[in-house]
């Protein structure tokens, strides 16, 4: 291979058509990444050094993490890890990545509790913390923030404890583990809490084979998939909510695509007043609202 076709930039191109054939969605963004990754560079550098020639061993790292990507492993588990809310998280196969309308989720919490007066601690309960990517977030935005991190996968525990250590977050992220459809699910966990946060399973199960390779094949379908239905975590949820609030507590989950009337009405009960917020689709996508009564 001539220094001419080893050129970055050339790659960059070959990696970016090899990409779309097969059928990556950003086949460009994701060649840069992982060209950035193979050469430990940062993206802007690609561009500032596209003339240079890339070694053998550069390329053959390179075609190995494209080879990746061709398959249709997810880009952050190629990578090891995501930026969100400004902080860097590792990403393990078999957790759900992080996504942007989870980064939304997060950051409009995050607003809320900021905009709060006082300087006494704001208790968190994060059901389902994954890779604890809302947990830390909340707790690095905040110092007054303190977050318990619920999971049933001890994985996810182990990931959300890494993640909390790697940003800072260590003493203000407690993980706890428990099935948040455990009868005695309340008593496994200490409330009254200021805010339940939660980005629950909700694919219904009829829907699962039709989702992306890049999530079906690489990613926790018990992190995914809710029932035949695909809002039976949310009617477990606002359930408890009663039970895990303190009066006037806030709630805010995540939701599905198309299911932000039914989710509405399974909170109606336990919420004097809720909102249903867009992500930068304009889908529905997050629901938050202040709880009637609360635990003692």
């Amino acid at each position: 291979m001539s220094d001419v076709s080893r050129r970055l930039i050339d790659l960059l191109n070959l990696a970016r058509g090899y990409l779309q054939e097969k059928g990556v969605d950003n086949p460009r963004g994701d060649a840069e990444s992982l060209l950035g990754k193979a050469l430990g560079l940062p993206r802007i550098q690609l561009y500032l050094q596209h003339d240079r020639p890339l070694s053998e061993a550069e390329v053959a790292a390179f075609r190995d993490l494209l080879r990746r990507r061709g398959k249709r492993e997810p880009l952050q588990l190629i990578l090891g890890e995501v930026e969100f809310c400004g902080v860097r998280l590792e990403v393990l196969p078999g957790l759900l990545i992080p996504r942007p309308e989870t980064e939304q989720l997060a950051n409009m919490v995050g607003d809320q509790i900021r905009r709060s007066a006082g300087g006494e601690t704001v208790r968190v309960l994060d059901i389902g913390c994954g890779t604890g990517c809302i947990a830390v977030a909340l707790a690095r935005g905040d110092a007054r923030v303190a977050v318990d991190a619920v999971d049933i996968d001890y994985e996810a525990l182990r990931c959300t404890t890494r993640n909390a250590a790697r940003n800072d977050a260590a003493e203000r992220v407690h993980v706890r583990h428990a099935d948040v459809m455990n009868p005695r699910f309340a008593e496994l966990v200490v409330p009254p809490y200021d805010w339940v946060v939660s980005n629950p399973p909700y694919i219904p199960v009829a829907d699962f084979e039709t989702l992306q390779p890049e999530v079906k094949l690489h990613e926790s379908a018990r992190a995914l998939v809710a029932g035949a239905t695909g809002v039976e975590f949310y009617h477990r949820i606002a359930e408890l909510l009663p039970l895990l609030l303190r009066a006037g507590g806030r709630f805010a989950m995540e939701i599905g695509f198309g299911q932000a009337e039914r989710v509405a009405e399974i909170f109606r009960p336990a919420a004097g007043q809720f909102t249903i917020e867009r992500d930068l689709a304009g889908i529905p996508r997050m629901l938050s609202g202040q709880v009637i009564g609360g635990a003692p």
